[in-house]
């Protein structure tokens, strides 16, 4: 009786051995390996440009303006920035500036070629250095919502000097 549990146990773990190892070892690509945690997508095709697409189907590209600073006067609300949608782009941009991770102003849908100069902050800010976020988000003319980016910046916050 105890041979049979010993005989019971060794082919057990011989075959929760070769569960594990055959994976590893085989070179079929349908097998996934239990030990990985990301299985790559083997439809995925290698990359080499430009697609065609069926008729009206179009890989557009949509200019973000960046910035790597802002400059602001403390203690006011109203602001001159230079914020705008290329007149390049096919699409509405909607615009969150962030300081600090707080809002400070939100842009309604403004159409290529459109921009503001001036804006209104949410609130005052105090003379300093802020972490600034533009969050700026693509809408097609039906609504559609397309892709956003976040455009990070310094934002610094000056006395005004008189």
């Amino acid at each position: 009786m105890k041979k049979k549990s010993k005989i019971i146990i060794i082919l057990l773990l011989l075959l929760i051995t070769g569960v594990l190892i055959f994976p590893m070892i085989c070179d079929d690509t349908d097998i996934p390996n239990p030990l990985s945690f990301l299985i790559p997508d083997k439809t995925a095709e290698e990359w080499n440009g430009e697609q065609e697409l069926p008729q009206g189907g179009k890989n557009e590209e949509v200019l973000i303006p960046g910035f790597e600073s802002l400059v602001c006067y403390a203690d006011q609300r109203n602001q001159k920035v230079n914020l705008y949608n290329p007149a390049e782009n096919n699409c509405l941009l909607k615009m969150t500036m962030f300081a600090d991770g707080n809002e400070l102003w939100q842009s309604g849908y403004i159409e290529p070629g459109k921009g503001f100069y001036n804006v209104e902050f949410n609130k005052a800010l105090d003379a300093g250095e802020y972490n600034g976020i533009l969050l700026v988000e693509c809408f097609l003319n039906d609504g559609t919502e397309c892709n956003s980016a976040k455009v990070e910046f310094e934002l610094k916050v000056e006395e005004k000097q008189n």
